[in-house]
């Protein structure tokens, strides 16, 4: 039974884009999953455990917004919808890593496997484009929400089974890390150097600047990381030319660069810009204005879209847009621009200690530190561009962070005790 859930919850992180349905809120087809794996654990486990952190940081966040509920700032509807789902996805996937006895390699395996799946739709998605075989590329029949990514330059923006390119691109980019290092040198996954290739190929494909954002991010990892200087000199080099490169051949690229500098210096408005940059722009200014209006604790969990209808008059003037007025309102267009929003300096310094905190700097456990190295780059991109706090599986990565560093830490003679693949109850 385990085995199955390993596999259904593994693959929630690709289902984003299959709803149920969409009103009081969103359910995803991945939130039964979710729900059944809960309800055999409590059927058939005795000892149900949650990580205490987990739950003290929570509950402080639910304090400060229900204080927000009196200051008007939020609603107790919008803080049961993300308190709930966080609450229940951060169980979900701690308590699958507890009763799979932390083989997160295990679990990350699955990953893999899955995203090579994945990796493949794309690719055929791509070449149905070229040759005009619809059904090969429009999935919108049977993916609720989904839409197809064309561009005007005659290729198609790969986004699989998920919603956007840039979805696609946060949910891949651990494995595209890794498949990039399995080329370079052996995987310590034991990864067949055409299914890296596969997913290589399908993570450019999507021409997202998410995607080149992260394939930056994974060869800087990767050189840092082979400790030598020629391959970190190489690698600056490498990135520099493909910067170069995807700013000069990527028209959608260009457009968002050359906009973002444009409103920037103030030469263009930024009603002016592509919707992409207008989304980031506005969000950014909201969630500055609601930072410094609360800079402690913000205005609550769920708290942006009430603060975008205060706030965003101010970037886009009194003649709004319809086409351009509520992108990406809800999610803020970047999870480090929502935490700006909702949880003020608590929750971005809360979120920042952990992500440098269980960073493995250095490790002898070559299978850890490269779980630990691709999960970074996938955070540092959620940061930057994905707003949600627990879409396409975000709970799962961020426990395989965790405890990729709780088992090298176990691994070291200090107060931790080793059991059942290195790590026992006190390290939870």
């Amino acid at each position: 039974m385990i085995k199955i859930f390993n596999y259904l919850l593994v693959l929630n992180v690709f289902l984003g884009g299959f709803v149920l349905f969409s009103s009081p809120f969103e359910f995803y087809v991945g939130y039964l999953f979710i729900v059944f794996f809960l309800m055999v654990y409590a059927l058939y486990y005795d000892y149900v455990g949650i990580n205490y952190k987990f739950l003290l940081l929570l509950a402080l966040l639910t304090v400060c917004s229900l204080v927000n509920v009196y200051k008007n700032n939020t609603t107790i509807v919008l803080i049961s919808k993300q308190l709930f789902g966080i609450l229940i996805t951060g169980s979900a996937y701690y308590l699958l890593i507890k009763v799979n006895k932390c083989d997160i390699e295990k679990l990350f395996v699955i990953y893999l496997r899955i995203s090579l799946i994945i990796a493949v739709i794309g690719i055929f998605q791509e070449f149905s484009y070229l040759i005009g075989f619809k059904s090969g590329y429009d999935y919108s029949v049977f993916i609720p929400k989904w839409h197809v990514a064309d561009t005007d330059w005659g290729v198609l923006k790969v986004n699989s089974i998920l919603l956007e390119p840039a979805h696609f691109a946060t949910s891949m980019a651990p494995a595209f890390l890794v498949s990039l290092d399995n080329i370079f040198r052996k995987s310590v996954f034991s990864q067949r150097k055409t299914d890296s290739i596969i997913i290589v190929i399908s993570f450019i494909l999507t021409f997202s600047a998410v995607a080149y954002i992260a394939i930056l991010i994974s060869l800087f990892l990767i050189s840092y990381h082979a400790k030598k200087i020629r391959y970190t000199s190489l690698a600056m080099i490498v990135i520099s030319v493909l910067a170069f490169s995807a700013y000069s051949y990527i028209p959608e690229i260009r457009t968002r660069v050359d906009d973002t500098f444009g409103i920037a210096t103030g030469s263009i408005e930024a009603t002016d810009a592509n919707l992409s940059t207008f989304s980031l722009v506005s969000n950014a200014y909201v969630a500055y204005n609601s930072f410094f209006d609360s800079p402690l604790f913000g205005h609550g969990l769920g708290s942006h879209p009430i603060s975008y209808d205060k706030y965003v008059f101010g970037v886009i003037g009194g003649d709004i847009q319809e086409e351009v007025f509520g992108i990406n309102k809800d999610d803020a267009s970047s999870l480090f621009l929502r935490l700006a929003s909702e949880t003020g300096l608590f929750g971005m310094v809360a979120v920042l200690y952990f992500v440098f905190k269980c960073y493995l700097k250095k490790s002898s456990n070559n299978t850890m530190q490269m779980i630990s190295n691709s999960i970074l780059c996938m955070l540092l991109v959620s940061l930057l561009r994905q707003g949600h706090y627990f879409y396409n599986g975000l709970f799962f990565f961020v426990w395989l962070y965790y405890f990729s560093y709780k088992i090298y830490m176990s691994m070291n003679p200090e107060p931790y005790v080793l059991a059942n693949h290195g790590i026992n109850d006190e390290l939870y």
